[in-house]
């Protein structure tokens, strides 16, 4: 098995130990870290025999240096973590509570974003999500710019729409500038009933993956459907895997991440306008307090 060193500016420490933890959770082979202030060369990797040496940029990106070969790659960094399940583990998210939240965090400010299907997975990206990023260094935003919904098993997903173009869908997956912002609290996981509401909601359907109609929606596993202006969609599968550019989530992370998220909000509202202002985020503004002197506020 490989071994990597994986190189880290004093601000992705953090990152790192994820990477690192990560790797070794699903049998890599040898992981270690070091600081760039120590060394930040690939000869000292090489000199301690890595096979492998892991440049972390940045929150977003990484550079992948093969040692022997000598290939060098540029790589987002969710290209590096492995997302599949740890090894003699089957399980995805399941709890209610812990679909809820996630909901009201992709749909209060989000949108829909990109979508990919194959054989037995199917995904659906989206932006401006609510949970707090632990990757991303302290003068950066901490929105989560981009979270990944991941169907695995018997998948299925239809896309609705009202408009006079059969072919939206294919122009909305291979242009990443296409957004469809996602109706506010407009979507559900695992709601049978709210499925069937959207599917009579829009004029047209596309049958994207195995879908036949209210027969798919009442035998699946898991599901998730939104109404995003004039497209939705109902989307689904056997198992639900939740993945950003921190790798894959786990049920225990969401609702802490999300409460988190919203104690930054309020720090961001309170330092609003003053000298030490946090960035612009943009899931922050378009969220408005009641009251910024009460960022808690009563909506």
């Amino acid at each position: 098995m490989k071994k990597t060193l994986i190189f880290y500016k004093p601000e992705y420490a953090d990152l790192a130990n994820k990477l690192r933890d990560n790797y070794r959770a699903h049998d890599h082979g040898e992981a270690d870290i070091i600081s760039e202030e120590e060394h930040d060369d690939i000869e000292y990797a090489e000199k301690l025999q890595y096979g492998e040496a892991v440049f972390i940029e940045d929150g977003g990106t990484v550079t992948v240096h093969d040692i022997a070969s000598g290939y060098t790659n540029r790589l987002p960094i969710s290209a590096v973590f492995y997302t599949d399940p740890k090894p003699g583990s089957h399980e995805g998210i399941t709890s209610r509570d812990t679909l809820n939240i996630l909901a009201d965090a992709i749909s209060d400010v989000g949108a829909w974003w990109c979508w990919h299907v194959g054989d037995d997975m199917l995904q659906l990206e989206f932006t401006d999500v609510q949970l707090y990023d632990e990757t991303k260094a302290e003068k950066e935003t901490h929105t989560t710019d981009v979270l990944a919904v991941r169907f695995y098993g018997h998948v299925f997903a239809v896309f609705l729409d009202d408009l006079n173009d059969e072919n939206w869908h294919e122009r909305f997956r291979d242009d990443d500038s296409i957004l469809y912002s996602v109706d506010t609290y407009d979507m559900a996981f695992d709601d049978g009933s709210e499925a069937e509401s959207l599917l009579k909601d829009y004029r047209n359907r596309i049958p994207v993956k195995d879908f036949n109609g209210l027969e798919t929606i009442s035998a699946a596993k898991h599901m998730l459907c939104a109404r995003c202006g004039e497209v939705g969609f109902i989307a689904g599968g056997d198992r639900i895997e939740i993945a950003g550019k921190k790798g894959k989530y786990t049920e225990e992370e969401i609702e802490p991440l999300s409460r988190k998220w919203w104690e930054y909000w309020k720090n961001y509202w309170r330092l609003r306008g003053m000298r030490d202002a946090l960035p612009e985020d943009y899931a922050c503004e378009v969220t408005i307090p009641v009251s910024k002197d009460d960022p808690e506020g009563k909506w």
